[in-house]
């Protein structure tokens, strides 16, 4: 796992929280629309609703950012979790090949999960809510053919 040469790094897409995210909206249009309406809205329900915003905004990201996935010249790379983190480095060679599932609302959005499946045991790695995983999966495929060049000496002198 030696590889420091990282060529594409992704991560869960923000847009796959929309829904989180729509959720502060409306918490904190509700509150602007009570404070112009005249209403006074205790201190108590104003330090609750912004403790719950932040939190909900904290999780999202730490959530977010807990997994990766990164293609260097020669491997994928995964790493899941935050604190019982798990590394795995998956050769080129042992990629069979790949698939993007978009449900409507993911494809509304474009973004969605790109499952790589491995030759062993039938095995294979879920890319769960990357942004434009077509975009994704086109380079990642040119970087495995470009690999896979090198390795033969095709176009080498």
């Amino acid at each position: 796992m030696g590889h420091t040469n990282i060529l594409i790094k992704v991560r869960k897409s923000r847009k796959s929280y929309s829904l989180v995210y729509l959720m502060v909206i409306v918490i904190i249009g509700t509150l602007v629309y009570l404070n112009n309406k005249g209403l006074t809205i205790p201190t108590i329900a104003l330090i609750i609703s912004g403790g719950f915003i932040l939190l909900l905004i904290k999780f999202t990201e730490v959530h977010r950012i807990k997994d990766w996935w990164a293609i260097t010249d020669s491997a994928l790379i995964q790493s899941l979790g935050l604190i019982n983190k798990n590394i795995r480095e998956v050769r080129f060679s042992s990629i069979s090949d790949m698939d993007i599932h978009k449900p409507f609302f993911k494809r509304f959005l474009n973004y969605g999960d790109v499952n790589i499946r491995l030759f062993l045991n039938d095995t294979s790695i879920n890319m769960k809510d990357i942004s434009r995983p077509e975009k994704f999966v086109e380079a990642f495929q040119s970087i495995i053919s470009q690999n896979r060049r090198n390795s033969h000496g095709i176009g080498q002198e």
